[in-house]
């Protein structure tokens, strides 16, 4: 009796470290991006909607959020379905950093002044070359403190948000802040 309940705290003390260790991870990943990053700035058109979990986030839809199917290089995914997109950006007027390319495979050869992100898109084998193929890159969510969604969105009415995207090397990208001509309305934490 004794031993099955010492295997049993054993074996709970193994699901709590292996779930704490998943948890770390995941913050460790999302302050390395933030880190580490190179920093891009997108200009954004957030909508306001509520999440009943974790309260107010405004979405947020970027000019680089929907692609020409034609302007993708590369070899095409064979299959219909989820496929990788890798998209380069390059800075515009004002500092805004506006579409470079785009290919299907991790270009290696990015040229100097470009960042590449990774991008996700249901692709369609047989998609003509002129059709729009929206493209996530998990930066198309913010959350902000509760009652704030509103006054981001009022604000967007007037003038575009301004998104500061941390780039990782591989592409994946994390919201650094969100700035209303040039003063940062919110500022994402490390930890």
């Amino acid at each position: 009796m004794i031993l099955k309940i010492n295997r049993l705290l054993w074996l709970g003390a193994a699901v709590a470290l292996l779930q704490s260790g998943v948890l770390y991870a995941m913050v460790r990943q999302h302050a390395s991006i933030l880190r580490d990053g190179t920093d891009i700035t997108l200009l954004s058109e957030p909508v306001d909607p509520h999440d009943i979990m974790r309260g107010d986030y405004v979405v947020l839809r970027y000019a680089i959020s929907t692609i020409e199917a034609g302007k993708i290089t590369g070899t095409r995914p064979a299959k219909d379905g989820p496929a990788d997109v890798y998209v380069t950006v390059r800075e515009g007027d004002a500092g805004a950093w506006r579409f470079a390319g785009a290919s299907w495979q991790k270009r290696e050869d990015v040229p100097s002044g470009e960042v590449q992100l990774r991008g996700r898109t249901e692709m369609f084998a047989n998609a003509a070359a002129d059709s729009q193929l929206r493209v996530t890159y998990g930066i198309e969510r913010y959350y902000v403190p509760e009652g704030e969604g509103r006054v981001i969105e009022d604000q967007q009415r007037e003038h575009r948000i301004e998104a500061v995207v941390a780039v990782s090397s591989e592409g994946d990208a994390q919201i650094r802040a969100l700035k209303d001509n040039g003063i940062v309305l919110y500022d994402e934490p490390l930890y």
